[in-house]
């Protein structure tokens, strides 16, 4: 009998959205209140009895518009001890103000208590972001709790019952998750701040500012701006501010990576209408904070569609790049939508809906990430196109002028050779040509000739395709070097004096790392042709882990006022010719661009002295 009386005491009270208490250990989350909107917002707690509550949820959204409303939960003691219990509103750090009134089964007002966050903050009754109700419930008793609630706007709710040891875990544990959120959020803020300082890209300034705008919002929305710093009422209500503030920095930022002011002019109109928008708005919110937070849900519908569509015109327009922004707003909208209508009232309360924009925000803030970094990486290949056809261009003019400066340097060989050649004829025809003078001819023939054939050298070194870097011993190069002009330095009867080390190796461009020789040997061989005693040094050692090749003759050094110029494009210290050279510009060009070292020169106590670091 006793089971039959209890069974139907049980539908009595499920019939009537009781919470039955059967553990010593409570944490319930999920169960049925009765609620009631008070439109008037003058309705008292004696006035409640000739009130229709409608049935509801513990944990829901009543909508925008409502700002006063009043629930009823009913509670029956199962067990046979007391319970200590405690109501919480996880979402208190929202509201203006909640006031609760504790009654039993025959309606006697046993208790009330308030969080209003016009009083000080040690009279508050908040914990954290949780208002807290703590009270006892017999064995088989019934208790009935009434709950006031007064919002600023977006009027929702969550609440549970819990034991003293869970209410105490819980609130150890909650918010970590918007704690999770803000620290990625501000990380990427604060990464993309450091970029725009090192490289005064505004785009990476306004991504920075949408992220700490975005940051700031969530702290508060997921409630742990009150958790942990304890801000309340309507100070931590302007924070709303900040979500009002991501659309602005969002729409700079469209404008900026993608240029909108100069090719999508009416998208940049748009943008722009965001920005007034929203900033009027912000300007409203010091007049009228609720009624601006209310008209932010509407203002957010209108930078989905806008957003979409600017997203959609460039697309058709033939940027790709912006198909990435794209994706990004898409997950943006479809979690800002589900949120929007949970604060509208129209969807039911979960994780996901009463976090529907932040998580929407995060997940457009990780994929704009890669669209910053992707348009990064676009613009520095666009950067090498246009430095490597500014480098095709100047190449090509120095080729131009190569080519005029070549001609220029043989047109007195050539002269000189036409000239030998002339005096040879004529004496032979004559009958006085002189061995003497055939020597002397010919020499003057060979010395035009080598000087030809070196400019033409030169000229295919600094010219030549598809260069191969690879590891070689420096000896070969200067063996080599030596073998080419051997006949040179034999006629001119000049002393090569040879220290390099035979384990001394480079990476670079052998060949070319040759011809510099040559050219540099070279010009030591016509500053040597009027000194009798003519040396020439070639030494290698280590230095910083690199290595040094000298090369040094005793011919009376370069002049003080020509050593600066010595390596400028076309200078040359053969005096022999007149006009410019190649060769040291080149070897110069070779050595720093292409294989990353040095060439220098300077002045020794008896001639001058080449200096090659690698």
């Amino acid at each position: 009998m006793r089971i039959i009386i209890y069974c139907l005491f049980v539908l009595v009270c499920m019939a009537n959205a009781t919470v039955i208490i059967n553990s010593n250990s409570s944490n319930i989350t999920n169960f049925e209140v009765d609620y009631f909107i008070d439109s008037t917002r003058k309705l008292k707690f004696e006035d409640l009895k000739s009130i229709e509550f409608s049935k509801g949820k513990n944990a829901d959204s009543l909508g925008v518009k409502v700002t006063n409303s009043w629930l009823r939960i009913k509670l029956f003691n199962n067990t046979n001890t007391t319970q200590k219990l405690f109501l919480h509103q996880e979402l208190a750090y929202a509201h203006a103000s909640i006031k609760y009134f504790e009654v039993d089964a025959k309606n006697n007002l046993l208790n009330t208590k308030e969080m209003n966050k016009r009083f000080p903050k040690d009279k508050m009754n908040i914990n954290g972001a949780d208002s807290i109700y703590e009270f006892l419930l017999n064995p088989k008793q019934t208790k009935i709790i009434y709950i006031n609630q007064k919002t600023y706007a977006y009027h929702f709710y969550n609440f549970s019952i819990r034991s003293q040891k869970e209410s105490s875990q819980f609130l150890i544990y909650q918010k970590i998750d918007g704690v999770l959120f803000v620290g990625l959020l501000l990380s990427l803020a604060i990464y993309n701040f450091l970029i725009f300082i090192s490289s005064q890209y505004k785009e990476y300034l306004y991504y920075s500012l949408y992220l700490v705008s975005a940051t700031v919002w969530i702290f508060y929305m997921y409630g742990s701006l009150a958790h942990y710093f304890q801000i309340y009422g309507v100070v931590s209500a302007r924070f709303n501010f900040a979500l009002m503030l991501v659309p602005v920095f969002l729409a700079l930022f469209v404008q900026t990576i993608f240029d909108t002011k100069s090719k999508y002019k009416t998208e940049h109109w748009f943008l722009n209408s965001v920005i007034a928008v929203f900033l009027i708005n912000v300007i409203y919110g010091f007049i009228n904070l609720n009624h601006s937070i209310q008209l932010l849900s509407l203002l957010l519908n209108y930078i989905l569609v806008v957003f979409m569509w600017i997203s959609i015109s460039i697309y058709l327009k033939g940027n790709k790049i912006i198909k990435i922004f794209l994706a990004a707003h898409v997950f943006y909208i479809f979690f800002s939508v589900y949120g929007i209508l949970f604060y509208m009232g129209i969807v039911d309360f979960n994780y996901v809906s009463s976090r529907g924009i932040g998580i929407g925000i995060l997940i457009e803030a990780l994929i704009l990430s890669y669209l910053v970094s992707y348009k990064f990486k676009v613009m520095q290949e666009e950067k090498q196109l246009s430095q490597l056809l500014l480098y095709q261009k100047t190449k090509m003019a120095d080729m131009g002028e190569m080519v005029a400066n070549i001609a220029h340097q043989w047109r007195q060989p050539l002269s000189t050779i036409s000239f030998s050649s002339a005096i040879l004829r004529e004496k032979k025809l004559l009958g006085k040509l002189k061995d003497r003078d055939l020597e002397e001819e010919l020499n003057h023939i060979d010395e035009n000739i080598e000087h030809m054939s070196q400019t033409v050298e030169d000229f295919l070194t600094y010219f030549k395709p598809n260069k191969t870097s690879k590891e070689f011993y420096i000896f070969q190069s200067v063996d080599k070097a030596l073998i080419i002009l051997g006949n040179t330095l034999y006629k001119n009867d000049i002393e090569i004096i040879v220290d390099v080390s035979k384990e001394d190796k480079l990476f670079g461009l052998k060949e070319e790392y040759t011809q510099v020789l040559i050219s540099i040997i070279s010009n030591a061989i016509y500053a040597l042709k009027e000194k009798k005693s003519k040396t020439i040094k070639i030494i290698s050692k280590k230095l910083n882990n690199k290595v040094v090749l000298s090369i040094e003759d005793n011919a009376d050094g370069i002049k003080e006022e020509i050593i600066s110029k010595i390596f400028e494009p076309y200078f040359t210290t053969k005096h022999q010719f007149e006009g410019t050279g190649l060769g040291l510009y080149i070897s110069k060009s070779i050595i720093e661009n292409s294989m990353n070292g040095s060439l220098n020169v300077e002045n020794t106590k008896d001639g001058a002295k080449f200096s090659i670091i690698i």
